[in-house]
C-alpha cells in the first residue's frame, strides 16, 4: 500500500484526465478485493467441506476477476499515455473498434476418460473432484456451478447458461 498517492475522482494515473471507464474498472477492482477479504475470513471460519469448496471456488473467481480488471486498467492507462494531443484528419488511419456482440454458452458437456480398472471397481471409496468452468472474455469473468465427480462418472454436464 505504500507508494500510492491519493488522487481525485477525475484524475487518473500521473494526473491525467481519466475516462469514465477507468473509474468504474477501479471500483470493480476495489469491490473484488473487498469480496476476496470477506471470502478469506469465511474460509478461515469454515468447518464443513462444502463450505470450504465453495469459498475456494469463489476465491479463485475473485482472483481471476482482479487479474482481468487489472489487465484492462493497464491497457487503458497505456492507451492514455500513448495518445498524442493532436487530432488526425485522415479517416483511414483512425483506429476502429468492433461492435460488441452477445454470445450464449450453455449445456457444456465434458467427457471423462478413466482407466477401466478405476471406473469399474467401486469396492473402495474413490477419490472425488470438485469441478467448475471459468470463462474469461476481456475483463469479464464468469463461472459455472461446481460439480462433484468421482471415477464412476463418465461425463460432466454444466447446464448453466452464460451470456458473454
Amino acid at each position: 500500500m505504500e507508494g500510492l498517492t491519493p488522487r481525485g475522482p477525475e484524475l487518473g494515473p500521473a494526473g491525467l484526465s481519466a475516462p469514465p471507464q477507468d473509474c468504474s474498472i477501479q471500483e470493480k477492482i476495489d469491490l473484488e478485493i473487498r469480496m476476496r477479504q470477506g471470502i478469506w475470513k469465511l474460509l478461515s471460519l469454515s468447518t464443513q467441506k462444502d463450505q470450504i469448496l465453495l469459498a475456494v471456488k469463489n476465491l479463485m473467481v475473485c482472483n481471476a476477476r482482479i487479474m482481468a480488471y487489472t489487465s484492462e486498467l493497464q491497457k487503458l492507462e497505456e492507451k492514455i499515455a500513448n495518445q498524442s494531443g493532436r487530432c488526425d484528419v485522415n479517416f483511414e488511419s483512425k483506429e476502429r473498434t468492433a461492435c460488441k456482440g452477445k454470445l450464449a454458452i450453455s449445456d457444456i458437456r465434458i467427457p471423462l476418460m478413466w482407466k477401466d480398472s478405476d471406473h469399474f471397481s467401486n469396492k473402495e471409496q474413490s477419490q472425488r473432484y470438485a469441478i467448475f468452468c471459468l470463462f474469461k472474455l476481456g475483463a469479464e469473468v464468469f463461472d459455472t456451478d461446481m460439480i462433484i465427480v468421482d471415477k464412476t462418472i463418465t461425463d460432466i454436464c454444466f447446464e448453466n447458461v452464460t451470456i458473454l
